[in-house]
C-alpha cells in the first residue's frame, strides 16, 4: 500500500525526487503533501543548474531518494524543519565511492524517528562494524560536502582505528578515545572526544557540560595545549569548572592574534595568574567596546558576550596608509571645542557610529575589510561641569586606492556645512587626501 494519500500523487512521487536530482522539470502544485513539496523545493535549490560540485552526485542522490521513497515514509511524514533530510542525503551521496552496499538493496525502516531511519540507511551503506550513535551527527554538519568528521565516520565504520585516522591529534590518549565511545548520542564527534578527555581526567558532569559547550571543542590542531590544560584544571580540586570557558576563550584569542607559543606559556602559569590574565583580557576588550557602545552587556563570564566580543574584535581591517589622528581646536563666543578625526577599523565601531549618527555606515564593514574604502569619524569634545563629553559630529568615507574623499555626512545624513569645510581641508592636506571641490 502506498504511503501517499492520493493515487495521482503516489504515481508521480515514484519519480519526482530522483527526477529533480537529475535536473528534470517538476511542478510543485501537483504535490498536495506539504512535507514532500518542501523537500522537493530544497532538492531543487541544491541541484539547480549544472555545477561542478553537484554534477557528480546527481545519480547517487537520485538512487538514495528512490530507495527512501520506496521503503520508508520520511519524505511525506517529516517536515524539513524537523529533520534536514535532503541535505543529509546530499552529503551521503558525496561519499558514494565509500558505499559497501547499494541503496537498492536496503530493506528500509518504518521507525517514527527520522534519526533511526537514517542510521539504518547509513549502516547499510557504510558499516562493517557498528559505530556509536553520536557518529551519525557527522552527516548533520553544514558546509562543505567533504568533511573531516564524515571521513572519520567512513574509516571507523569499515573497522579502522580512530588512532590512525587522518587529523586525529596524537595528544589525545588511548583511554580518552576509549571513553569517548560511550558519549551521549546528541554530541558531535569533536564534543565526544572532549567528553572522553574529561572523563579520563576524572571530571564530573559539571566539567562535561562546560567543556562540551566551549569554543575549544572545534580546535583539534592545538590539542596538545587543550589536553594539558584540561588535565591541569580538573586535577586542581578547588578550581571552579565555570571558569573554564573564560580561560579557553582567552587562549583561543591569543592563538589567533599572537602565537601558539604565547598560549603555551600562559597555560604554564599558576591557575590564579591564568585566571587573572583571562579576566583582564576580556575586561580590556569590553571596556574598548563600551566606550563606543555604552549600553552593551558587561558580564565577561557569559560565553555569549565573549562570542560577541570575539566577533566584534575579529571584524577589523588595516588603517589607511599614512593615516593618523587629527586634532583641531575651535574658539567661538568664548567657548572652545576640540575636534578629533579618528579612523574606524572595527565593525563594532561602525555599529556604534551608525547608532550615534542615525545613518547606515554599519553596512560598510565588508567594503572596508575588502580594502575598497576607509571610514573616519569627526568627534567633538566638550568640557561640561569638569567632565569631557565626546559626540560624533561627522562621518567621512575615503576611497583607499585614489585617497579621495567620497562623501561626508552628519547626523541623519545631513550634508557638510561651510563652517566645517576648512577643518576638513586641513585634515585632508595633513594625510594627503584629495578633497572634492
Amino acid at each position: 500500500m502506498s504511503h501517499y494519500p492520493y493515487s495521482g500523487e503516489s504515481r508521480l512521487s515514484i519519480y519526482i525526487t530522483p527526477a529533480i536530482a537529475r535536473g528534470e522539470p517538476w511542478t510543485a502544485r501537483h504535490l498536495s503533501n506539504n512535507n514532500l513539496r518542501q523537500h522537493c523545493h530544497s532538492l531543487a535549490r541544491i541541484f539547480r543548474g549544472p555545477h561542478p560540485l553537484t554534477q557528480p552526485i546527481r545519480d547517487p542522490c537520485a538512487r538514495l531518494l528512490a530507495a527512501i521513497e520506496e521503503k520508508c515514509n520520511l519524505l511525506t511524514r517529516v517536515h524539513p524543519s524537523e529533520y534536514q533530510l535532503i541535505p543529509v542525503l546530499t552529503r551521503i551521496s558525496a561519499y558514494a565511492e565509500k558505499w559497501i552496499r547499494q541503496p537498492e538493496t536496503w530493506s528500509g525502516d518504518r521507525s517514527e524517528d527520522p534519526r533511526a531511519v537514517i542510521r539504518s540507511l547509513l549502516g547499510h551503506l557504510f558499516m562493517l562494524w557498528e559505530v556509536p550513535e553520536f557518529f551519525d551527527n557527522a552527516w548533520l554538519v553544514k558546509g562543505e560536502l567533504r568533511y573531516l568528521e564524515r571521513d572519520w565516520y567512513c574509516h571507523f565504520a569499515l573497522g579502522g582505528s580512530l588512532r590512525k585516522v587522518r587529523g586525529m591529534p596524537p595528544s589525545i590518549t588511548s583511554r580518552a578515545l576509549h571513553l569517548a565511545m560511550r558519549a551521549p548520542r546528541d554530541l558531535t564527534i569533536r564534543q565526544a572526544l572532549r567528553w572522553g578527555q574529561v572523563r579520563s581526567s576524572g571530571g564530573g558532569e559539571e566539567w562535561l557540560a562546560e567543556v562540551s559547550s566551549s569554543r575549544m571543542v572545534r580546535d583539534l590542531s592545538n590539542d596538545a595545549i587543550w589536553s594539558r590544560l584540561l588535565e591541569k584544571l580538573i586535577r586542581a580540586k578547588d578550581f571552579d569548572p565555570g571558569h573554564f570557558g573564560l580561560i579557553a576563550d582567552t587562549l583561543i584569542e591569543v592563538m589567533e592574534r599572537e602565537h601558539v607559543s604565547r598560549a603555551e606559556s600562559l597555560t604554564a602559569l599558576p591557575l590564579d595568574e591564568l585566571l587573572r590574565y583571562s579576566r583582564r583580557y576580556w575586561r580590556t576588550l569590553l571596556r574598548l567596546v563600551r566606550i563606543e557602545m555604552p549600553g552593551s552587556r558587561n558580564d565577561i563570564n557569559c560565553r555569549h558576550l565573549r562570542a560577541e566580543l570575539h566577533q566584534m574584535n575579529g571584524n577589523r581591517w588595516a588603517c589607511l596608509p599614512r593615516s593618523r589622528t587629527f586634532e583641531s581646536v575651535h574658539e567661538e563666543g568664548g567657548m572652545s571645542s576640540r575636534f578629533r578625526i579618528v579612523e574606524l577599523t572595527h565593525q563594532w565601531q561602525l555599529v556604534a557610529e551608525s547608532r550615534a549618527m542615525k545613518h547606515c555606515i554599519h553596512t560598510y564593514g565588508r567594503a572596508c575589510k575588502a580594502g575598497r574604502c576607509s571610514i573616519f569619524s569627526v568627534r567633538q569634545e566638550e568640557t561640561v561641569g569638569g567632565r569631557t563629553i565626546t559626540t560624533s559630529h561627522l562621518t567621512i568615507e575615503v576611497d583607499r586606492r585614489s585617497r579621495r574623499i567620497l562623501q561626508t555626512r552628519g547626523r541623519r545624513n545631513r550634508l557638510v556645512t561651510a563652517r566645517e569645510i576648512p577643518m576638513l581641508r586641513k585634515w585632508a592636506d595633513a594625510i594627503e587626501l584629495t578633497f572634492p571641490i
